[in-house]
């Protein structure tokens, strides 16, 4: 039986391929993958009725909840003569056909690892410490962190970091900023990673975003970390202890609440996207900090954008499952221009992109992609299908004509 996993999800991909443009299965080239008897089984297999019929469940399930989020997005979008509306893609296939195959590959209880070699080789989540070492994270392992006197601050349980079980115990010199321990947590492009800091509060790191934080906060003081990109907060409730996130030039002040912020070094605007509670915004290293007055309140639904030239804050009403579709998995782009969107595509898939089609890169467009099932290629020739380009792709770098 067919053990290498990289070769297993390239014949799904294949195979769904195949179904989407409503090709013969039969006719798909597995000769790399596959020798003559597992081809004939897989087959065999793909034919049941049981995986058919759990594979026709599943794809009506998905079909209906991707349905009425579109719906739900073109209602929340302003009409334009320049707007674009992309068919939402959605692989299904893959995932029915990945689960038809795979169940069965597991359940033989004979599966091995030694195809993950094979893999194309990304740039690792790095975890660096409180002494300045840096570690290399997989999302397959689990693993603890210890400080300098040996006891247990942090554990990874594979896609997660978890400070909230920790063996360290208070002391007088807690109240001390200068011993307060940090560490440096760094997602790449094509990547997502999730952290429970020591409160409890739980944060979502999207691709290309560093976040520094105490590995455990103190007493009686704020609870402050530092970000660069993007990341979901869902902060643990603590009215003695105000939650800070330092941005930039941008400072965001919570007590309890879950919200976005957004700041990558090449946008213009560091933007907060306000789920529920409320939310102070003010800038950096100014008396604002400390006088309530000085803050920009925002409410539910939303999103204040920091314009880093002007350094001024306006406010304005968002669909917030467009901001937090990254967290699922998803790209959702709302009247967004083109010049935009690839900014975000080249973070999520970890490619670069130029775009040499100005025109282009003005249009605007609407669309909704799933990035556990859909390539760079797929989403290119999607957009290709609604606006003609030219594009080629050598190695992580693609042009677009």
């Amino acid at each position: 039986m067919l053990r290498d996993f990289g070769k297993l999800i390239e014949l799904a991909k294949k195979l769904a391929r195949t179904i989407l443009l409503r090709e013969r299965i039969d006719e798909v080239d597995t000769s790399e993958e596959l020798n003559q008897d597992e081809r004939e089984y897989i087959m065999q297999k793909l034919a049941e009725p049981s995986h058919w019929l759990e594979r026709s469940r599943l794809k009506k399930e998905v079909d209906e909840t991707h349905a009425r989020e579109w719906e739900r997005l073109r209602a929340n979008t302003v009409a334009d003569s320049k707007l674009r509306h992309l068919k939402i893609m959605v692989k299904v296939a893959a995932v029915f056909i990945g689960v038809a195959v795979c169940t069965y590959f597991f359940s033989i209880g004979d599966f091995t690892k030694e195809g993950t070699g094979s893999l194309p080789e990304q740039e690792s989540i790095t975890l660096e410490l409180e002494n300045g070492a840096v570690e290399k994270l997989s999302k397959s392992y689990n693993r603890q962190f210890k400080n300098s006197k040996g006891n247990i601050v942090g554990m990874q349980k594979f896609d997660q970091l978890d400070y909230t079980q920790t063996e360290e115990r208070s002391s007088n010199s807690d109240n001390d900023e200068k011993s307060i321990a940090f560490h440096r947590l760094t997602v790449p492009y094509g990547k997502t990673f999730q952290l429970v800091l020591s409160d409890g509060t739980r944060v979502h790191l999207n691709a290309g975003t560093s976040l520094k934080y105490p590995v455990r906060f103190v007493k009686d003081k704020s609870r402050e970390v530092f970000m660069e990109g993007e990341a979901f907060f869902d902060v643990q409730k603590n009215k003695g202890q105000p939650f800070i996130v330092n941005s930039g030039n941008l400072g965001v002040k919570v007590l309890g609440t879950q919200f976005v912020v957004s700041s990558y070094p090449e946008d213009a605007f560091i933007n907060t996207v306000l789920l529920e509670g409320s939310v102070g915004l003010y800038k950096s290293q100014s008396s604002q900090k400390k006088n309530k007055e000085g803050y920009t309140l925002l409410e539910p639904g939303f999103m204040g954008a920091w314009n880093k030239v002007e350094e001024n804050i306006s406010i304005k009403e968002v669909d917030t499952d467009i901001y937090t579709a990254w967290t699922k998995g998803r790209m959702v782009f709302s009247h967004m221009k083109f010049k935009d969107i690839i900014k975000k595509l080249a973070r999520c898939y970890n490619v670069s992109i130029t775009n040499n089609n100005v025109e282009l890169g003005e249009e605007t467009f609407t669309a909704a992609f799933d990035v556990k099932i859909e390539s760079m290629e797929d989403i290119l020739e999607s957009f290709k299908r609604n606006y003609g380009f030219d594009y080629d792709i050598e190695n992580n770098q693609i042009n677009i004509y």
